[in-house]
């Protein structure tokens, strides 16, 4: 027994000891400092809007938010990846004028997105609202909402400043928006405001961290020298990245299926329920939000150290990075997640009110859930990172379209809310089996490929 706490304190010591290691974790760290004052706000806001609102108005409210999410989902490039990605390669090889080339294509892929996004938010209200029950008053609503979409033209800065560690920045913007939405709500609750005062203050709040996030990552870039004398031209900009356009093409696919998967859900609930279930969903959804956040952390941290690597082909060293993220994520997602069915009614009962209380089987499918989500936190990042991202696009291809949501709607029609988080659980377990098993297979290719030179 001592030999075996020496030893497990010998690796841990290890661990830590590792540079690359301890900055991630320091990466991860300003990103918790942010999900945490996410989470505490969120936590408020949510209970402000269903004590004051009450559950058919709230899950009318979680609706029209989804709606915009959505599309802005689904259209908008998830760019920052390809940054990240080709951004290594080019400070690898100190290539300016390719690392410029690079920040034109991705930028123009934002603006491309959010101009279409926009405009398809308001065009698809009028044909989306019926469907949902919204009056005539709620689609106007919404569609007075579809700019903010616009305000989403950051994944090009976000990628800037992960590629340059600037993860303090992305938590104080991670806290902002949430703060200025608990602020609003505060002041529509004060003020009894009706539906839309919600729906503005959220709109106020998610604009301010767009502006925010713009503004931190161009100056980034210019502070490090590699955006200045760049010229706007864009002709040719593929040249100096081959393959960079279906890179990003895939990628973006890949990011919007989950996204899909996450904001479709309480519409699908919405079309098959109702309001209430929606709001049940939801609220259960919110509560297991820290696994997903914690696999974000994991993921956004870890994905420049490994571009790095890969770059640099240290397979050795990728392969240890990919083993200790993912020990440490499971033993934390386990820890959270006897918290979460252990408090898990008092919670619901206490912030939200008794009539809540029935969402806890929901909440705990959805907490098993996440702890799947954290064990395969590093796995989609790891093939990024080695240019594989076709990979998992195959792999939520399968696990979302063609096992989630047909489970999706069969289960709701039979157990509701319930129902939603069985089809999560069952997709999870799913992506986490595949993206092992692919994963291992790339790293054996890498590993003979050493062994023959």
């Amino acid at each position: 027994m001592i030999l075996t706490k020496y030893a497990n304190g010998l690796i841990l010591k290890r661990w830590f000891a590792d540079h690359i290691f301890q900055r991630i974790l320091k990466n991860a760290s300003w990103l918790l400092f942010g999900r945490v004052i996410t989470g505490a706000t969120g936590l408020g806001y949510l209970s402000l809007a269903t004590h004051s609102l009450g559950i058919e108005l709230f899950g009318t409210l979680v609706l029209m938010q989804t709606y915009i999410r959505v599309i802005t989902g689904l259209t908008t490039f998830q760019s920052w990846q390809a940054v990240i990605r080709y951004g290594a390669i080019c400070l690898q090889k100190q290539d300016k004028a390719a690392f410029q080339q690079l920040v034109k294509l991705t930028t123009l892929l934002d603006v491309l997105g959010v101009v279409a996004g926009g405009a398809i938010a308001v065009l698809a209200a009028s044909y989306v609202g019926p469907y949902v029950g919204w009056s005539k008053a709620i689609i106007h609503q919404v569609q007075y909402c579809s700019p903010l979409i616009l305000f989403t033209i950051v994944a090009t800065p976000t990628g800037l400043l992960r590629l340059y560690n600037r993860f303090d920045l992305l938590a104080l913007q991670s806290a902002l928006s949430p703060l200025i939405h608990l602020l609003g709500t505060v002041i529509a609750a004060i003020f009894q405001a009706p539906l839309w005062g919600y729906l503005l203050a959220w709109w106020m709040a998610e604009a301010a961290g767009g502006v925010f996030l713009l503004l931190a990552g161009w100056r980034e870039g210019w502070k490090r020298g590699l955006l200045q004398s760049m010229d706007w031209s864009l002709s040719d900009l593929r040249q100096s990245h081959p393959g960079i356009l279906k890179f990003c093409m895939v990628s973006n696919l890949d990011s919007s299926l989950p996204l899909a998967m996450r904001q479709t859900s309480p519409l699908i609930v919405g079309a098959i329920a109702n309001p209430a279930a929606v709001a049940l969903f939801r609220i259960s959804y919110e509560l297991a939000t820290p696994f997903k956040g914690l696999a974000q952390l994991l993921n956004q941290s870890l994905y420049p150290e490994l571009a790095h690597l890969s770059s640099q082909g240290k397979w050795k060293k990728f392969t240890t990075l990919i083993l200790r993220s993912g020990g440490m994520a499971v033993g934390t997602g386990a820890t959270i997640c006897v918290l979460g069915i252990i408090l898990g009614k008092w919670i619901l009962g206490s912030v939200f009110g008794e009539a809540f209380i029935p969402a806890y089987s929901t909440l705990v499918l959805l907490v098993a859930a996440g702890v799947l989500t954290m064990a395969s936190g590093a796995l989609a990042p790891a093939l990024y990172a080695m240019g594989r991202p076709s990979l998992p696009l195959q792999v939520n291809a399968i696990a979302i379209l063609v096992v989630y949501f047909p489970l999706l709607v069969v289960l709701t029609q039979h157990f509701g809310a319930m129902g939603a988080g069985m089809a999560t659980l069952l997709a999870s377990a799913l992506i986490l089996t595949l993206n092992s098993v692919l994963i291992w297979n790339q790293l054996s290719q890498q590993f003979s490929k050493l062994l023959r030179y």
